[in-house]
């Protein structure tokens, strides 16, 4: 019947609302329902009037003071308020680093959160409540952890372009008291199917679209591709993360495991790549580190004379490097998640006019990117989910978003599947005199 008992239809099967004001009503069907008839109801499938309930409507057996409590419990169904909510506000938390070496990233998230909830709160709110956020700092003595944990205890609805490094026993919390967390600022897989939302694709699904790619391009069909790979990787959580989810996808595809060679950012030796691509007889590589070491890749193959193709994220050797070798040749096949030609410009122009218009001060633009797209979720999944706003409520309108632009990002889709907004990648190569990415395959879908 829904969180709020709303009333819901799935599967062809419509469940009535059973808030205290639709129970006491009398139907054209039905009568009120009075604690008798709600016994029979809940004991023996009967309607108020005697008609029978549809047969999906479960039969409890409950004894007389469990039904108490069930009165009780629907008394007041739908009227109390979730954490964080009042009658004229919603308060979002966000967990950022302030302080430290990362404060620019999380000062310029938080000024652009504050921007856009003030843009809607100007604009009379969400259902006449306004929005209010509120920020702890993750860099502090007891981290995300910590950070987040004073949000939850200080009332939040819902934390918002927060950081997210993936930590189990925070994921359990969230997990258990249905706190949704929308487009982290994130490191790490971004499979499961609990109350993070991420929008970009992590290092799992952007190594399970180059084994895609890679199988596609064999004449047998990709039936070596994953064995045919060498996967060199950081040993940090998303380097751990590109390597999973190059394994999951040839195990996918029923094809072997790929080869793994993992280094110390920084420590890459050539030949340590050419002896592994010899021994792997590797026919590409799937690289995931900083963009010196992506150097020493290209340098191994090329002693060993390797002609094989090296699949590499486009984010993170740019997060790494801050800038790309002007050597590295069109054989480098970067995975890009973002828009591209026209769109990204269009997005980018209209994220820099609201900047300009928030008087939000210059800062990192992909940290602001991150959080004006996250504000865009919350707020349509708020605007969607009614006017009586829960966390249940927003997961399921987060799960009901097709296709939505959150803005600086290609369209966004989530389902009670997918976690993921944005899943799959383009290949594109980096012109070397201008540095712009050209797309050089199509938009490549995985499967959640």
């Amino acid at each position: 019947h829904g969180p709020g008992g709303q009333g819901t239809a799935e599967g062809g099967v419509e469940a009535p609302a059973i808030t205290p004001e639709r129970l006491r009503a009398a139907g054209r069907e039905r009568g009120a329902y009075t604690a008798g008839a709600l016994a029979a109801a809940v004991r023996e499938g009967r309607a108020p009037g005697g008609r029978r309930l549809h047969p999906v409507m479960p039969r409890y057996r409950l004894t007389d003071a469990e039904l108490s409590d069930l009165a009780g419990y629907l008394a007041c169904l739908g009227r109390d308020l979730d954490p964080g909510v009042t009658a004229d506000s919603v308060a979002l938390g966000a967990a950022l680093p302030l302080t430290g070496p990362a404060a620019p990233v999380g000062s310029a998230a938080r000024d652009v959160l504050s921007a856009a909830f003030a843009e809607v709160n100007a604009q009379g709110g969400i259902y006449r409540r306004k929005l209010v956020l509120r920020v702890e700092d993750s860099a502090g003595p007891a981290g995300e952890a910590g950070a987040t944990a004073r949000l939850l205890e200080g009332g939040v609805l819902a934390l918002v372009g927060s950081v997210w490094g993936g930590d189990p026993a925070l994921r359990a919390r969230l997990d258990e008291e249905r706190v949704p967390l929308v487009a982290p600022i994130e490191a790490g897989e971004t499979a499961g199917d609990g109350v993070v939302f991420h929008v970009q694709p992590g290092p799992d699904v952007l190594a399970r679209v180059a084994i895609h790619h890679l199988a596609g391009e064999r004449p047998d069909g990709g039936a070596g591709a994953g064995a045919a790979a060498l996967v060199v990787h950081t040993p940090d959580r998303a380097g751990e993360a590109w390597a999973s989810g190059a394994r999951a996808e040839a195990a996918r595809r029923d094809l072997p495991a790929p080869a793994a060679l993992s280094f110390e950012p920084g420590g890459l030796a050539p030949a340590a790549v050419a002896g592994a691509a010899r021994r792997h007889g590797a026919r590409a590589v799937l690289f995931w580190g900083p963009a010196g070491d992506l150097a020493s890749v290209q340098a191994g193959l090329d002693g060993a004379g390797f002609a094989a193709p090296i699949y590499a994220s486009l984010g993170s050797v740019a997060e790494h490097a801050g800038v790309l070798s002007p050597h590295l040749p069109g054989r480098v096949r970067f995975l890009y998640s973002g828009p591209l030609g026209e769109r990204a410009r269009a997005s980018s122009g209209a994220l820099r006019a609201f900047l300009r218009r928030a008087g939000v001060a210059p800062g990192p633009l992909g940290a602001q990117a991150s959080a004006y797209v996250a504000a865009q979720l919350a707020i349509e999944a708020l605007k969607r989910a009614g006017a009586h706003a829960t966390r249940e409520g927003l997961i399921a309108a987060l799960e009901r978003l097709r296709d939505f632009d959150a803005g600086p990002v290609r369209p966004v889709t989530f389902a009670r599947n997918r976690r993921t907004g944005v899943l799959g990648a383009s290949l594109v190569h980096l012109e070397p005199a201008s540095g712009d990415a050209v797309r050089v395959s199509g938009w490549i879908d995985v499967v959640p």
